[in-house]
């Protein structure tokens, strides 16, 4: 695909290297907005900036890096400021505040998605890579600018840290057969 657009670029026909790009990689930026924003509706209109960001660079691409490794640039730069706004904007409901000392519900089962949440985002940025678009190390490496030894790094411990989040919790403790330490042996009979 890289060669046409760029065919396309070079003669400078940008309205159809863009068409050509929307058809590859909107559902690709598209998830990646998702995953880093967690909101769809928001993920939509970063897409569509994201977009529209690209369109107005395309006159200066020059094609020193390969064209998805550009795209996913200027895409995780628009979603990391969408993010950043987003926690300058973030409110809470006072129905949503839970009182002191109240009980909170634990869930039994945790979803992927909840337990990429929880990771911190250059982690959650190299499992979405590396997995969820099926990158190499390399690849990864440079679309977040990072050496390859920190993608891995990182790679390693969003895994531990998925493991232990995904791993069985523990229940209450069982009942035993027979009487507990503190009752002591039963009594005899005589």
């Amino acid at each position: 695909m890289g060669g046409e657009v760029e065919e396309l670029l070079r003669a400078r026909r940008y309205d159809e290297a863009l068409e050509r790009i929307l058809q590859d990689y909107q559902g690709k930026v598209f998830r990646m907005a998702l995953t880093m924003l967690r909101d769809a509706g928001r993920a939509e209109e970063v897409t569509q900036d994201i977009f529209l960001k690209l369109w107005r660079a395309l006159p200066a691409y020059d094609g020193r890096a390969a064209l998805g490794t550009w795209l996913y640039t200027i895409a995780r730069n628009t979603c990391l400021t969408a993010v950043r706004a987003a926690g300058y904007r973030r409110t809470s409901s006072l129905d949503d505040v839970m009182e002191p000392g109240a009980p909170t519900a634990t869930p039994l089962k945790v979803s992927v998605e909840q337990c990429l949440e929880r990771l911190p985002e250059p982690q959650r940025q190299v499992i979405t890579l590396f997995y969820l678009q099926d990158r190499n190390v390399s690849d990864v490496a440079a679309m977040l600018d990072l050496p390859e030894g920190t993608v891995k790094s990182h790679l390693h411990r969003a895994r531990r840290a998925l493991a232990a989040m995904m791993a069985p919790r523990p229940t209450a403790a069982m009942p035993q057969d027979g009487p507990s330490a503190a009752e002591g042996p039963p009594a005899r009979n005589k």
